[in-house]
């Protein structure tokens, strides 16, 4: 078999000079038959990884080349590196990077080095020649990946077969707990909540939240809340669930975590008011920032909890908001809600798929009745209002992201061109409107599936060869002089 190392080129000879010989000595040490073709877009339009990237890999499987690794000229394998064929889907070797304290970017990270056989580059198109300047043309490269089903896309455990569920449609649907002994003094103590609930974005009231967009509104759509100061979970127009508690100081302390939505998901709320610690579960594994997908847990708190008083919880909506606000209704699907007057231990929030815990369970809900009936002994039931019953197999997949051999990579130098902060501490993207322009593009179009990628990509590849040279023939690296086609497909 032999690898085609294809690589993105403009500007960057001194990483070129330490690419070529520092690659090609790794493969050949491993035993790898290669070539590498450097890509080398030479006219005056905005730079083009993805359509440059496509260019290496036609000439790559033209000469014979059976795979290829899409490479940046930035990396450099020091260890552990597989770049063996990928016999049954792409695989994502750029996983613990120097640049990173060789830690993974982000879960869904697709960048760096990826390899593919021919015919997963067929099946996939290749990459977008539609992304200009920098950013996201990984990402939707690993999203084409998603739908052809090369996606590591494993399930939790879920024992039920079919169920009762309720939906929830954004307008008028909520369910109305009422107060009581048992539920009135829960969320000023230690107490968990838990939900096995599927949202949707609301585009028709609020558009997605993206980076790039100029007048961003943010909007987060109640779960289960406790009004006032509200209490509880949501899930709002960024894609992530969130937590959100008071004291009586009235100081509030916020946890979320990203969750594309459409996506079946336990999210769990625990907090311990002894220690002053806040604990925020997704499908059982507590939020880490590391991977820029959620806030810190557990978080600290100060002071004692705030108390509500007689005020009744809600599901699906909170009396907080006006009528006609935007935020005031929930669309989605709720399975199962439950509540606890303790803080529920990682174990036990790890294993709420299996059964509920009994021990201080307060309120259990799981809509299989058609009602909310409480399950839990202590006659919380609530009164639900215009929602509808459905009932399916619920499937609760875990993040999706690609498949992974894990090795190390040293990051040369250079300019960090993403996503940087504005005067006021907001994130920004360093390239401005071309990338906002890119997001816009992968986020609403391509992941909202009104994109056709088979029609953008390598086969629709247009550009102008100038010359093919071999810049050094001890590593069998050639260069790839080209002009690209600048016209966009399908705008």
């Amino acid at each position: 078999m032999k690898l085609g190392v294809c690589v993105p080129y403009r500007n960057r000879e001194a990483h070129l000079k330490q690419f070529v010989p520092q690659v090609g000595a790794y493969l050949e040490s491993k035993g790898i038959d290669y070539c590498m073709y450097f890509a080398h877009q030479v006219d005056d339009k905005l730079f083009n990884r993805g359509a440059t990237k496509n260019v290496a890999a036609k000439h790559a499987f033209e000469d014979g080349c059976d795979y290829i690794v899409w490479h940046d000229i930035d990396m450099i394998p020091e260890e552990g590196c597989d770049y063996s064929f990928p016999k049954e889907h792409p695989i994502h070797i750029a996983t613990s990077i120097s640049q990173m304290d060789y830690k993974l970017k982000y879960e869904e990270y697709f960048g760096g080095a990826v390899i593919f056989s021919k015919e997963q580059v067929e099946r996939t198109n290749g990459y977008s020649n539609d992304y200009w300047d920098w950013g996201m043309e990984d990402d939707d490269l690993f999203w084409r990946c998603v739908l052809e089903g090369y996606a590591n896309d494993s399930y939790m455990k879920y024992t039920s077969a079919e169920q009762n569920y309720f939906h929830f449609n954004g307008k008028n649907s909520y369910v109305d707990i009422p107060n009581s002994q048992s539920l009135r003094h829960l969320t000023s103590r230690s107490h968990t909540v838990s939900v096995l609930v599927r949202a949707y974005q609301q585009e028709e009231k609020v558009p997605i939240w993206l980076v790039g967009d100029e007048d961003r509104r943010f909007c987060e759509y109640p779960i289960i809340r406790r009004p006032g100061y509200d209490w509880g979970l949501s899930y709002n127009n960024s894609r992530a669930y969130t937590g959100i508690l008071w004291n009586h100081k009235v100081e509030n302390y916020y946890q979320w975590m990203k969750r594309y939505e459409n996506q079946w998901s336990w999210v769990t709320l625990s907090v311990d008011a002894i220690d002053k610690k806040i604990h925020f579960y997704l499908n059982g594994k507590e939020s880490d920032a590391r991977h820029g997908h959620g806030t810190h847990s557990p978080q600290s708190f100060e002071g004692n909890l705030k108390r509500y008083g007689s005020v009744p919880y809600f599901i699906g909506t909170t009396t907080s908001a006006a009528a006609k606000d935007v935020n005031k209704f929930f669309k989605g699907d709720i399975a199962k809600v439950m509540m606890w007057d303790r803080k529920l231990e990682e174990k036990e929030i790890q294993n709420i798929y299996k059964r509920p815990v009994r021990d201080g369970l307060k309120l259990f809900y799981d809509f299989n009745s058609g009602t909310a009936k409480d399950l839990s002994g202590n006659e919380n039931h609530g009164r639900v209002v215009n929602c509808e019953k459905k009932r399916d197999v619920i499937k609760i997949p875990y993040t999706i992201i690609p498949h992974r051999t894990p090795g190390k990579l040293t990051c040369l130098p250079h300019k960090d061109e993403g996503l940087t902060k504005d005067e006021n501490g907001n994130d920004i993207w360093a390239k401005g409107e071309t990338t906002a322009r890119n997001e816009r593009r992968y986020v609403l179009q391509m992941q909202q599936g009104t994109w056709d990628y088979k029609s953008d990509g390598i086969e629709q590849l247009k550009y102008d060869l100038l010359e093919t040279k071999v810049i050094n023939q001890r590593y069998n690296a050639k260069l790839i002089n080209v002009k690209l086609d600048g016209k966009r497909i399908n705008t």
